[in-house]
């Protein structure tokens, strides 16, 4: 197969980018459930074909765009070569509260909406700390559940925590939650109720 030029890929990804940048200027002009790929199209100075060549819809864009910006956030908020250790979990724990407070406050509340900043920072975490597990586990760490395992579950944790904690009218601070779900991710439950006998 044979390798597009060099030039079709840098007018394929400017053309990505006006896209992008379109769709964010049009949300915070009208929001997302009400900008429409014409606004989007209109905006970057191309048709509506061109918008379909890279996006199947708005949504699939939204959530390239959150994706995006969640890895960004974590490249410039985490150490340069971040660890599965306390110090990182604490601050991974403390950005994806932050960034789930940042998105929502940005974002219509819809249903569609919702599960779609959910999903892509989803995704991204538990890409990442899988990265982190496999860096353990190279260094000759034993795991008693596969690594695959531990990062869906502590990335469902964090998200799950992350979601329920936006939503509370009155809410605890970043610091304590992230102090809390760091002692149970770390510790377990049953070292934190030592009167409970697990099966």
């Amino acid at each position: 197969m044979a390798t597009p030029p060099k030039s079709m890929e840098r007018r394929v990804q400017r053309t990505h980018q006006l896209l992008r940048q379109a769709a964010i200027t049009i949300m915070k002009e009208k929001g997302f459930m009400a900008m429409t790929i014409q606004d989007i199209a209109d905006q970057a100075n191309v048709n509506r074909g061109t918008f379909y060549a890279h996006y199947p819809d708005k949504y699939a864009l939204l959530e390239e765009l959150i994706h995006d910006q969640f890895q960004a956030l974590l490249q410039h908020s985490l150490p340069p070569e971040p660890r599965w250790n306390k110090q990182t979990l604490h601050l991974l724990v403390k950005v994806v509260l932050e960034h789930f407070e940042d998105e929502y406050g940005q974002c219509d509340p819809a249903e569609v909406v919702d599960p779609l900043i959910e999903r892509a920072t989803k995704d991204a975490l538990a890409s990442l700390l899988l990265t982190w597990l496999q860096q353990e586990k190279n260094t000759g760490a034993r795991w008693r559940v596969p690594i695959e395992t531990i990062a869906r579950v502590v990335s469902w944790t964090i998200l799950g925590v992350a979601v329920h904690w936006y939503q509370e009218e009155t809410r605890l601070s970043a610091e304590k939650v992230a102090d809390d779900v760091l002692l149970i991710i770390m510790e377990g439950i049953a070292h934190l109720a030592p009167d409970t006998k697990l099966a």
